[in-house]
């Protein structure tokens, strides 16, 4: 019996927590919980093969004792590859091997069958492919990677970037190297000292993929290029770089690229750019500010972050090279709208680029501001003290760091570490929270937790759940917004009317319905925007006058208090025309604290424009009363998109009462509308 690669993860994780149950694993581990039941099968019988006690399962929790015998089975225990394993052997051994190679040679790799091994070269022929490379089989070579040289080396950057997220990845390099293990720590000081010439530190992810990427490409033989442009390119890459990896000179070019690129912990920045790049990223966040009504506090704080993130986004939108795609699977999940709305921010960088930003990018912005939206004061006193370890970036550890502050917020966390640094911290906090295994000793120092590197709410509730239990002694209840019923709802069935589930589960969960906007989330446009709440005059006597008259159905349903009506007439005094969003449009606003009661939004459209300072001339108010800094985006987003549309904002502005603009306010307020 043995054990693949699902299994042997799972296994791991068992062993390393030795009490833990299936929600917990569904937590840590990218797997169905009917794939951890049947994994769970495999490894049972695994332990009765091996003669190794079995793991015990009290209702949904599984207990297995760890002992010296079964650590040096598990260490020892034979795996199958898994389909993406044997397509990353084939490559890797065939780029360092100069001999011929047949699909025989493959068949004793793997260990398989020849049909097998004709499935995986297959996936790896497509692979190459996508990178316009020839994989093929030649009687007088064998099969060869047969391309552009710099090509070559960056397809083997690539298929490293699937290595190392493998939890077999030191197996499946010993598959093909022999006696590595020495080599890899060398490279990896070699990398550390030439981050030390150059005066920036690399991100630990991204140190381990380019040891890898050198102890393969170390090995390889490209096909020598005979493009004058290629002998120009190397000559001109960094002269330390060249000094320090002497012996690869056929890599130096894809090397010093995957540098410059990659994500880095610090690093300076000429004084010139920076200064071009602060101003770039405030008028980015004033033009988030003017889209979301959302005032943003320390913008200088915030400014500095994004100028520093903007450096490495360059870099990579003018080399090629994408950033990771971990943070997709959270922020779509978590903010989809807020996402939408940096998107449309950033347009000054955009033209300060000359190029599009990439989805993945914009994500990367969205969990800046997120985080600064959200950030909360800690104080360092009697309370539990937590750190967060993750390898993956600054971006994603200081994202989970977030995210775990909110959910604790009576833990004091201190700020987040990389994993060579656990040991020297570990003894000044109770409980550690890490995205990697960390080593035994650490245990003996705190409390060790995995988790996610960015959790969806429902990991997040489980989280909560977990460590309320284990560490502060009680079982808070938790609330359970309206869009985690649904998630849940959706993973397991085939919702066919997504909409009207979600008005059954409201009058379900909710019993005073007129309270679902704050209970169930963010409120879509027409839960705001209701027929008493739209006005159609043909005129009014200034824009003073115009905002009063806007936010009237707002002041009668008592959701502001007139001071708040105040505040945004003196704002516009003060600051000039900044809710004039475009021509014919306002939204006039205030902060929560200026006089809101509750969340809401009303509507006045006048036949005569008004006019603003500035000549600035509108038909068209939206006034909006937010209750906090994020309950009205998925709202305004929506009328973003309205207000893009040119047909349907001629509409309104062609209106003569509200029933001729409910119908346009309608079709931009289903829940999945972006």
């Amino acid at each position: 019996m043995l054990l693949n690669e699902k299994s042997k993860r799972i296994l791991s994780v068992i062993m390393h927590e030795q009490r833990v149950t299936i929600e917990s694993l569904e937590l840590m581990l990218p797997y169905s919980r009917r794939t951890i039941e049947y994994e769970l099968e495999r490894i049972q019988e695994w332990l009765v093969d091996c003669g190794l006690p079995d793991m015990h399962t009290d209702g949904a929790t599984i207990q297995l004792t760890l002992t010296p015998e079964l650590t040096e089975r598990f260490e020892q225990a034979g795996l199958i590859w898994a389909e993406e394993e044997r397509e990353l052997l084939i490559v890797f051994f065939t780029l360092v091997n100069r001999e011929f190679l047949s699909a025989f040679h493959f068949q004793q790799l793997l260990d398989v069958s020849k049909f097998t091994v004709q499935e995986s070269l297959n996936g790896v022929k497509k692979s190459a492919a996508h990178f316009g490379l020839d994989f093929a089989y030649t009687r007088k070579s064998g099969y060869h990677v047969n391309g552009h040289p710099q090509t070559i080396a960056l397809y083997l950057y690539r298929t490293i970037e699937r290595l190392v997220t493998r939890s077999t990845k030191e197996r499946l390099v010993s598959a093909v190297l022999a006696d590595w293990e020495t080599e890899y720590e060398e490279l990896l000081h070699q990398l550390e000292t030439y981050e030390t010439v150059r005066q920036f530190r690399l991100v630990e992810s991204h140190r381990e993929k380019l040891a890898y990427f050198l102890l393969f490409g170390s090995r390889m033989a490209l096909p020598t290029s005979t493009d004058e442009e290629d002998h120009v390119m190397a000559e001109n890459t960094d002269d330390a770089l060249r000094h320090h990896f002497s012996q690869m000179p056929h890599l130096w070019v894809t090397l010093d690229m995957l540098i410059k690129s990659g994500p880095k912990v610090e690093e300076e920045m000429d004084e010139a750019t920076q200064q071009e790049l602060a101003s770039v990223m405030m008028d980015v966040i004033e033009r988030f500010e003017l889209l979301s009504c959302t005032f943003i506090i320390e913008r200088e704080a915030l400014c500095e972050k994004l100028v520093l993130h903007s450096k490495a986004t360059m870099q990579r939108v003018y080399t090629g090279l994408e950033a990771p795609e971990e943070l997709e699977r959270y922020v779509m999940k978590e903010h989809k709208v807020l996402n939408v709305l940096v998107e449309r921010s950033l347009e000054p960088f955009r033209q300060r680029l000359g190029k599009n930003v990439p989805a993945t990018e914009v994500m990367y912005y969205t969990l800046h501001f997120a985080a600064h939206l959200h950030q909360q004061g800690q104080h360092l006193d009697e309370q539990m003290k937590a750190i967060v370890v993750c390898p993956s970036g600054i971006s994603v550890s200081h994202m989970l760091d977030h995210i775990l502050k909110n959910q604790f917020p009576e833990i004091v966390f201190l700020p987040p570490i990389s994993q060579r640094d656990v040991e020297q911290y570990a003894p000044l906090v109770d409980l550690i929270f890490t995205t990697v295994p960390l080593a035994r000793t650490i245990h003996e120092l705190a409390n060790v937790t995995l988790v996610p590197a960015l959790p969806t709410r429902l990991e997040q509730i489980q989280l909560k759940r977990q460590i309320e239990q284990r560490f502060l002694k009680r079982g808070e209840h938790v609330t359970v917004q309206l869009d985690d019923v649904l998630q849940v709802v959706k993973k397991h069935a085939t919702v066919t009317n997504e909409r009207q589930l979600r008005q059954d589960l409201r009058a379900l969960l909710y019993a005073d319905t007129t309270q679902t906007v704050h209970q169930g989330g963010q409120p879509v446009l027409n839960e705001l925007i209701t027929r008493e709440n739209i006005q159609v005059l043909d005129k009014v006597e200034d824009w003073q006058a115009a905002i009063r008259l806007a936010a009237k159905p707002l002041e009668a349903n008592e959701s502001i208090v007139t001071s708040y009506i105040d505040t945004m007439i003196d704002n516009v005094e003060e600051h000039g025309p900044y809710i004039v969003l475009m021509p014919d449009v306002a939204i006039p606003h205030a902060r929560p604290e200026d006089g809101v009661r509750k969340l809401g939004m009303s509507v006045l459209k006048v036949g005569d424009p008004v006019v603003f300072p500035e000549n600035k001339s509108v038909r068209l108010f939206f006034v909006l009363a937010a209750i906090d800094q994020t309950t009205h985006l998925k709202a305004l987003a929506q009328l973003t998109e309205l207000l893009g549309n040119e047909a349907d904002l001629a509409t309104l502005l062609s209106a003569q009462t509200s029933d001729d603009m409910l119908p346009v306010i309608n079709k931009y307020s289903e829940e999945e509308q972006s």
